[in-house]
């Protein structure tokens, strides 16, 4: 609902003429359609309507007669190196319902809420504003909060559908203290889209409310008029069906296309804007539209099938009256979802992602202001822990140019102020210099401070048990296999170096609990079977855990006992007592709610512990880094460095380098980069390479990819290129879609033609393990979902937690196409990423043939838990070996990163080829950390009024002394370099 457009320098009559526009729409007459916003705009004497000679003025840079803004940035030769920016365009679009219900049935009052939505975006969007301000040579950032806005509503799409929209054209501009106009840095509005796109919305669906209509509520962040159907919607949405079909003709749709891939669908089927059109008589074609469609515009009732399911139980009945909670209430609710849900996934968690979060979920209910007062009342209580303010320095890129300088900035650390007091008195400063310095930095912008984060309680009580188990368990083991029986039990083992001193470790350990970290492909299997035989010649019992079910298999494969974490933290008998050493694998991956609970239950029943894992590959999908943590705090820990996998002395050298965290000095060495710009042409390129090879080399190769629309591209990419496509039969295929427990509680995170799988059985009729067809998500928090024999039924999540949410995808399947199992099947001995390839299909069933010729069959009654295989993303490659592997790195995506080049280039033997859009920036994407915080890792908030006081007494005091035994050895002008390095 929110899209934000550059607009740089061009004929600024056409500019002018395209955003009047409006001007004869229906309602332009009320004189509000073209308006003046902003402080900025006030400072200037902008008020009620736009006048379009002004407007073009300010477009050009004139402030006044005599002052002219600069808004090019030029190098020393005057190139131009840059092109003007006259403004921003915020696109603020009102769902199509309302559009509907506001153009066609003439509701003035719905123009006036998304008017008035629009104006609190733009006041949160001042907020944000920014300008650079130099002083002595020494550059900072100033917020300015004053923005010149000229805000242009529209009425009609470029297919002349109803689309009540507003061009809120930010100009480039804002005014700073010294009453100086300059260029807005524009990193804060611009890179703010979704957050006041969050704004405006939820603004519009508090007003709708109060107006009296009801909502229905998406999981993607949108909402639309209940009364309305999803039929009357797309039937008046030609725009949003072209973009759709431009997009199916690449095989993607809204969900699996990237940003820029929309992006280009909505400009190739752009139309030209349509004028001469008579507005009054368009207006009647829509009524005429809606006539057709069964319209109803008075009615404010659910249109669906959740309002009255047939034969469905739980059933609404009349609506009984409720007691009104107090806002303070309803906001307080709000926030503790959105801090639950950020917390199942991270530990600490950014302000803005928080208040994201919370906008969406309280729509109808709460504004920004609501939202920000009920943090605060969260901190104000201790739920939330509110980190230390960190500030970095606007200029650690002195004497540095061009891409240096960036990536100084980028760099640049973070500190809290008495961190970066302390660093100047390390460099000659005095602490009453460095504290004034520092103070001063923070009030100019020369210090810019981060984004606030938080963290909870619970999380870093957590944390602070885990630690502690460890720490109590040292010491406590009395070890009962002497040095001389190990050694010759492993004489004959041929073990390398480091394996065999990692089972000594292992055999001879004091303590309870105890690591080894190795890098892919060191051969930790090897070692822990060795491991696991010495431990049970001398009388131990032994078992091992991991979290994922095809881990499971790889260690049963071994010889080893094993299960599943989950599975033996729900166990009721877990097997084991203080005669069990228990392996835990894959150890880096294991979220702090299942690492604390797996270590006291292990305590309590006297058993050992040996973590394996490795912290430089990908992390927990939970929150926390126990394993990080653990050895972090000194658990005592062997290290396996000498990895055996890869067989080609080349990549060996680029895959120990990832290792070690060097991906950049990596990347030269892997055996082929090929850098293709257009997507679509790059994952061809990967579907060529895949299919010209033998069946054989196919055989033991993998495709890895970033993202899910990626994977689905190559992999019908694959299927065409082998002459499989349209051989064989279409199938559903589940896919299990990404939710937060927390979300899994509110109907409006489903969505519909979604599939539930309860893991339980309920009273209400839902059964454990059958699949449900979400037809409804609502009215209320409801769900009405279809049964395998079309029985309806309704329940509200709130009660039926315990969910697994799945999308479908149509897929065709045909003998010989390879294909991986997407969920746990315990009858069938089937587990999450088991690979298998298609032997036949029917229309009752499908086999599938795996290692060793095992056979098993699905039943295509209900959707299959089956995907295709060919291409994965690395968190499903994560534990594979092939010999060759080809890699789609893209380097703006989020999905490129250090952990995750890691992984990918480790995962091959002989040969690993990447491709990417972008060779000269690879280095820096791969280079970029996929950061996983600790709750223990927050700065705490300390009270800087206090601090500060304290600072200044005792500086005077000390100042003397620390000249004395500082500032005389240094050379007098090394303290003002410093100070000057570190941007103060």
């Amino acid at each position: 609902m929110l899209d934000i457009t550059t607009i740089s320098r061009q004929s600024l009559g056409k500019v002018v003429s395209y955003y009047a526009d409006g001007a004869d729409d229906y309602y332009a007459k009320d004189g509000g359609a073209m308006q003046w916003q902003g402080a900025g705009a006030e400072a200037l004497g902008l008020s009620g309507e736009v006048e379009q000679a002004r407007f073009r003025e300010l477009l050009d840079g004139r402030i006044s007669d005599s002052t002219k803004l600069m808004r090019t940035v030029k190098e020393a030769d005057g190139k131009v190196v840059s092109k003007e920016r006259l403004g921003y365009d915020l696109t603020f679009s009102a769902p199509k319902g309302v559009s509907l219900q506001a153009l066609v049935h003439g509701d003035a009052s719905i123009i006036e809420a998304h008017d008035k939505a629009v104006a609190a975006a733009i006041r949160e969007a001042e907020r944000l504003s920014q300008a650079r301000i130099t002083v002595n040579k020494k550059t900072g950032t100033e917020n300015t909060n004053n923005l010149v806005v000229a805000k242009f509503r529209h009425e009609t799409s470029r297919a002349l559908d109803p689309d009540l929209h507003t061009h809120a054209f930010v100009l480039n501009m804002t005014q700073r203290s010294d009453g100086e106009w300059r260029a807005l840095k524009n990193d804060g509005v611009f890179n703010s889209s979704m957050f006041l796109g969050n704004v405006y919305k939820a603004e519009l669906a508090r007003e709708l409310e109060k107006a009296g209509f009801q909502l229905r509520y998406e999981r993607n962040g949108t909402f639309d008029l209940a009364h309305f159907s999803d039929e009357q919607i797309r039937e008046f949405s030609s725009r949003s069906q072209q973009i759709e079909a431009a997009l199916a003709a690449k095989g993607l749709d809204r969900s699996t296309a990237s940003y820029a891939e929309k992006n280009q669908a909505a400009l190739a089927t752009r139309d030209k804007k349509q004028g001469g059109i008579d507005r009054e008589e368009l207006r009647q074609v829509w009524l005429e539209r809606s006539r057709a469609l069964g319209i109803d515009y008075h009615s404010r009732e659910w249109a669906g099938v959740g309002a009255d399911a047939q034969g469905g139980r739980e059933r609404n009945s009349a609506a009984t009256p409720q007691i009104e909670k107090p806002l303070e209430y309803r906001a307080d609710q709000v926030i503790e979802f959105a801090i639950k849900s950020l917390t199942e996934r991270q530990a600490v968690i950014g302000q803005k992602e928080l208040m994201d979060t919370a906008l969406r979920h309280g729509y109808g209910a709460l504004t920004i202001d609501d939202v920000r007062a009920g943090i605060e009342r969260r901190a104000a209580s201790g739920h939330l822990i509110r980190e230390e303010p960190l500030y970095s320095s606007q200029n650690p890129a002195d004497g540095k140019k061009g891409k240096a300088a960036e990536k100084a900035r980028e760099e640049a650390p973070q500190l809290s102020r008495k961190e970066w007091v302390a660093t100047l008195v390390r460099a000659g400063k005095s602490r009453s210099e460095a504290a004034r310095l520092v103070d001063e930095g923070i009030r100019t912008g020369r210090l810019r401070q981060g984004e606030n984060r938080f963290t909870t309680h619970i999380a870093q009580k957590r944390e602070r048990e885990v630690l502690q188990i460890e720490r109590m368990g040292r010491g406590t083991v009395e070890p009962r296999i002497s040095k001389e029986a190990a050694e010759a039990f492993l004489a004959d083992r041929g073990l390398k170096a480091e394996q065999q001193a990692s089972v000594m470790r292992i055999a001879r350990t004091q303590n309870q609990f105890i690591g080894v970290q190795g890098f892919a492909g060191v051969g930790k299997s090897y070692m822990t079977v060795a491991a696991k035989d010495l431990l049970e010649a001398n009388g131990y019992r032994v078992t091992s855990l991991a979290p994922y079910g095809s881990q499971v298999k790889a260690l049963q494969a071994e010889g080893l006992e094993a299960r599943t974490l989950q599975s033996f933290l729900k166990a009721r008998d877990k097997k084991i007592d203080s005669n069990t050493v228990v392996f835990i694998d894959e150890a880096g991956v294991i979220p702090a709610r299942q690492m604390h609970e797996a270590m006291k239950t292990i305590e309590a029943a006297g058993a050992r512990v040996v973590f394996l894992g490795d912290v430089a590959q990908t992390k927990a999908i939970e929150a926390g880094k126990p394993f990080e943590q653990l050895m972090k705090a000194g658990m005592e820990t062997s290290r396996l460095t000498d990895i055996q996998r890869q067989k080609d002395p080349q990549l060996l050298e680029a895959v120990k380098l990832a290792a070690e965290g060097k991906a950049k000095q990596s990347l030269p060495l892997v055996n082929e980069i090929r850098e293709i710009k257009e997507d679509g042409a790059r994952y061809q390129a990967i579907v060529d390479a895949y299919a010209k090879m033998t069946k054989a080399e196919r055989d033991q190769a993998l495709i890895i990819t970033g993202t899910n629309a990626s994977r689905i591209q190559i992999n019908e990419g694959v299927r065409e290129a082998l002459g499989l496509k349209g051989q064989g039969a279409e199938y559903p295929l589940l896919n299990r879609l990404d939710t937060t427990q927390a979300e899994r509680r509110h109907s409006k995170y489903y969505g519909k033609g979604s599939i539930v799988v309860p893991e339980v059985d309920y009273k209400n009729g839902l059964q454990r393990g059958v699949q449900y067809v979400v037809l409804d998500t609502g009215p209320g928090n409801k769900l009405t979902v279809r049964g395998p024999e079309g029985e309806t039924l309704q329940f509200t999540p709130a009660r039926c937690t315990k969910l697994s949410v799945y999308s479908v995808e149509r897929t065709e399947l045909v003998a010989g196409d390879q294909v991986k199992i997407t969920r746990n099947d315990a009858e069938k001995d089937l587990a999450n990423g088991d690979r298998f390839v298609v032997k036949e299909i029917h229309s009752d069933r499908v086999v599938l043939e795996g290692d060793k010729g095992r056979q098993v069959e699905l039943d295509t009654a209900s959707a299959m838990f089956v995907g295709l295989a060919y291409a994965s993303t690395v968190h499903s490659a994560q534990g594979l070996t092939c010999d060759k592997v080809l890699i789609n790195l893209e380097t703006q995506s989020r999905t490129t990163a250090k952990d995750v080049y890691y992984v990918a280039i480790s995962r091959a033997r002989h040969a690993a080829e990447i491709f990417t859009d972008n060779r000269q920036k690879l280095g820096d994407a791969i280079s970029r950390l996929n950061a996983k915080a600790g709750a223990l890792d927050i700065k705490q908030l300390q009270r800087h009024a206090l601090e500060r006081k304290g600072h200044d007494q005792a500086g005077k005091q000390k100042d003397a002394v620390q000249k004395q035994q500082q500032g005389q050895q240094l050379p007098a002008k090394q303290p003002k370099e410093k100070g000057r390095a570190f941007g103060l």
